[in-house]
């Protein structure tokens, strides 16, 4: 796999998202909105007014339903941003990030909750996502992309053969620390 598959098309800057509303129930109930806010238009004889109170509320709660927060790291020039992202607008700004120590592979916290069909119990488990960290010191870091655990070694891989810096894999217990010179050894072209 080539570097700019592997970076999103890119080996200076990485773009991906972080978080957004889960479907069900909260992107779902805004959407119901959204629907029904758009019922009054095609009634008769309706105000004007109306019609552009319902159209308003109707573009506001599809961006409830669209928003993302993601992440734009900028290697080449040393800076993020975090921004929130809905229907094509981007707000936020950038940062300054000078220089990372490690990379680490973390496992996701999140909770899946599970049910099954006519009436059977109701499972949990953990998420399947990783998150690929960038780490300036034990309190400084940057959650720069989530995925499955081979997208993340990969992408972890090809960033410390760029910056000469290790990958510390947090994704089971005990933690596995390895410094660049092992991961030139393990991966020396740059790929798994």
């Amino acid at each position: 796999m080539s570097k700019e598959e592997t970076l999103d098309f890119s080996e200076d800057i990485i773009d991906n998202k972080v978080e957004s509303f889960p479907f069900f129930p909260i992107r779902f109930m805004f959407l119901v909105i959204s629907v029904m806010a758009l019922t009054p238009v095609f009634q008769r004889p309706i105000n004007i007014w109306i019609i552009i109170a319902c159209i308003l509320v109707s573009l506001f709660t599809l961006q409830v339903v669209s928003i993302q927060t993601r992440i734009t790291v900028d290697f080449a020039n040393n800076k993020y941003r975090e921004y929130n992202t809905f229907c094509g607008f981007k707000i936020g700004k950038w940062y300054s990030f000078k220089g990372f120590k490690i990379i680490t592979i973390t496992h996701s916290d999140t909770v899946v909750k599970m049910t099954g069909r006519f009436g059977s119990p109701e499972v949990y488990g953990n998420s399947t996502d990783f998150h690929l960290n960038l780490k300036k010191d034990n309190y400084s870091k940057l959650n720069v992309a989530s995925g499955s655990y081979e997208d993340m070694l990969k992408k972890a891989v090809i960033l410390a053969h760029r910056y000469k810096v290790g990958i510390m894999d947090c994704s089971e217990k005990p933690n596995k620390k390895y410094d660049y010179a092992e991961i030139e050894e393990k991966y020396p072209d740059q790929t798994i």
